[in-house]
C-alpha cells in the first residue's frame, strides 16, 4: 500500500485549497440551499481534513453527491470517470453513464430518501477519453445534515466481466471449430421449438454430415481433419452472416456432424439457404499440412410439425432426411416428407 510521506502533504493540501475553492463555487451557486447548504459545505470540509489520505487510497471510485452534482470525489472515482479530481466536482454522475442509467437513477433517488436498494446497478462508463468501463453502483446515504447527500461506490468490474464472458463462451462453444456446442444447441432448440408450438408456427432443422469424413482423417491425417471442419464452419458462419436473420443457430454436434436451426421462416428460404451452404463447402478447398483437398456435406432438414411433440422428435426428422440423403448418393439436401401437415410458417421479420 501506499503511504503518504511528508513530500506529499503540500501537494495533498494543495489539492484539498483548490478542491474546497471548486465547492464553495459549486455550492454557493444554489441560493435555495441557503443555510442547508453552509452546514453540508463545512461537514464535507471536515470529512476531508480528517480522512482526505484514507479516502483516496480507497480500492473503490468514491462521490459524495447531492441532488445537484458531485461534491467530492476520490482518486479512484477520477480514474474511472476520467476526469481530473480537482475538476470532478459540479458535475453529475449519471451524465458518465452509456447503460442503465434510469436504474442508476433510481438507486441513486432510493438513497435520497434512506432506503437500500435490494441490488446494486451494473452500468458502462464512457468517459471523454479512455475504455469504456463496466462499474457496479452502490448507493447509501449519508447521515449528514443539511442538504440530502449520498455516497456512491463505484467498483469497476470491467475485467470480472471479460473473465465471465470468456468463461460463457467455453461453456456454449465448441474448442475446435468455434461454433455453438450440442448442449447449447438443444437448449435453445427446446425452447424455440415451444415458443413457436405456442404460437402455432414452427421451426425448421437442418443436420449436416460431412461426406466420407473417415477417408479425409484415413488419407491426410487427423489434423486434416481438424482443418476441414474448421474450413466447413467458417463456410457456414460466412453464408449465415448475409442472411436477413440473425436468429439462425449453427452448432457442432457431433464428431463430423452439424446442425442448422431456423427460426420461422419459409419452406423455400429454409431450403435455398441449405443449397446455397452445401455448394460453398463443395467450392471451398481446405488447406492442410498434409495438402489441400475438398469436401462435401450431406444436409438433412425438417419443418416442425403440428403433432411433433418435442424438439427431439424433430431433430430426429431431420436425421431421416440426412439418411435419405445419404442414400441418395451424399452431397445434396433433402427434405423429410412426414405425414403431418407442417405448421404455417412466416417469413422472418428484419
Amino acid at each position: 500500500m501506499h503511504a503518504t510521506g511528508q513530500s506529499d502533504l503540500p501537494a495533498f493540501h494543495s489539492f484539498q485549497k483548490h478542491s474546497r475553492e471548486r465547492l464553495i463555487m459549486f455550492l454557493d451557486d444554489d441560493h435555495e440551499a441557503g443555510q442547508a447548504a453552509e452546514i453540508t459545505k463545512q461537514t464535507l470540509v471536515d470529512t476531508q481534513a480528517r480522512m482526505g489520505v484514507m479516502l483516496d487510497l480507497m480500492p473503490m471510485g468514491l462521490l459524495i453527491h447531492t441532488r445537484q452534482g458531485i461534491i467530492f470525489g476520490n482518486q479512484e472515482a477520477a480514474r474511472l470517470l476520467q476526469v481530473p479530481q480537482d475538476e470532478i466536482v459540479g458535475k453529475h454522475f449519471l451524465d458518465f453513464l452509456t447503460t442503465h442509467a434510469d436504474e442508476a437513477a433510481q438507486q441513486m433517488e432510493d438513497a435520497f430518501d434512506g432506503l437500500i436498494g435490494a441490488k446494486p446497478t451494473e452500468a458502462e462508463l464512457r468517459p471523454a477519453t479512455g475504455d469504456v468501463r463496466t462499474i457496479k453502483l452502490i448507493a447509501g446515504a449519508l447521515p449528514w445534515e443539511g442538504n440530502p447527500v449520498v455516497q456512491l461506490l463505484l467498483q469497476d468490474i470491467t475485467d470480472l466481466m471479460a473473465i465471465q464472458d470468456r468463461l460463457h463462451r467455453l461453456a456454449v462453444t465448441d474448442e475446435l471449430t468455434g461454433a455453438f456446442n450440442r448442449r447449447h444447441a438443444f437448449t435453445i432448440g427446446r425452447s424455440l421449438f415451444d415458443n413457436e408450438k405456442a404460437l402455432h408456427r414452427g421451426i425448421a432443422v437442418a443436420i449436416l454430415d460431412v461426406d466420407h469424413f473417415k477417408l479425409v482423417n484415413d488419407t491426410y491425417g487427423h489434423s486434416a481433419g481438424d482443418a476441414a471442419l474448421k474450413t466447413l464452419t467458417q463456410t457456414v458462419n460466412e453464408t449465415l452472416a448475409g442472411e436477413p436473420s440473425q436468429d439462425i443457430i449453427f452448432a457442432r454436434v457431433g464428431g463430423e456432424e452439424f446442425m442448422i436451426l431456423f427460426p420461422v421462416m419459409v419452406p423455400d428460404a429454409v431450403f435455398n439457404v441449405c443449397e446455397r451452404i452445401r455448394r460453398e463447402i463443395e467450392q471451398r478447398p481446405v488447406l492442410s499440412a498434409a495438402g489441400t483437398f475438398r469436401i462435401t456435406a450431406s444436409i438433412g432438414v425438417t419443418l416442425q410439425a403440428a403433432a411433433d411433440p418435442s424438439f427431439d422428435t424433430a431433430y430426429s426428422n431431420a436425421d431421416s432426411a440426412l439418411y435419405d440423403a445419404k442414400s441418395a448418393g451424399r452431397n445434396r439436401v433433402c427434405w423429410n416428407n412426414p405425414t403431418q401437415e407442417p405448421l404455417q410458417q412466416a417469413t422472418i421479420l428484419n
